[in-house]
């Protein structure tokens, strides 16, 4: 598939498939797949006239797929256990049964030596199971929720 060098990266012509993600002011960053080997690219749109195809460039058809940010790796069991970072008492929980939480969501405060620790969720996912109540002692490494 011929491409022409300009400056430091190549010239590809878009399908008009992906055009409503370019219309953003930035350009789009995009993973492309050529004979097995992928580059990354940043993508941006260019004036009508820039955007008309020379005669001697190749037109390069990129599937909509390739816009679509890359799936996170499975996450394990083990990840979607909350854990103390440390033993103390728990002054509040944030988390509920049937609450969905994002990465870094609070789930609890847990205070120790005067200090008070807001406890993140570790991934993504909905509250299962709160193991743990105000008041409660815990031990670094003992579970606080379970997500699922």
């Amino acid at each position: 598939m011929p491409m022409k060098p300009q400056n430091e990266g190549y010239r590809v012509l878009i399908a008009a498939a992906v055009s409503a993600a370019l219309e953003r002011e930035r350009p789009v960053r995009v993973r492309i797949t050529i004979e097995g080997q992928s580059f990354d690219a940043e993508v941006e749109v260019l004036s009508d006239q820039a955007a008309e195809p020379h005669e001697d460039e190749a037109d390069v058809v990129i599937p909509e797929s390739v816009l679509v940010p890359p799936l996170l790796p499975d996450t394990r069991e083990e990840d979607k256990v909350c854990r103390s970072p440390l033993a103390g008492a728990i002054v509040s929980v944030k988390a509920k049964a049937g609450r969905f939480l994002r990465q870094g969501d609070p789930v609890a405060i847990v205070e120790a030596m005067k200090m008070q620790t807001t406890v993140g969720a570790p991934v993504d996912g909905l509250v299962e199971e709160v193991a743990v109540s105000p008041g409660d002692s815990v031990k670094p490494g003992q579970i606080l929720c379970r997500l699922g």
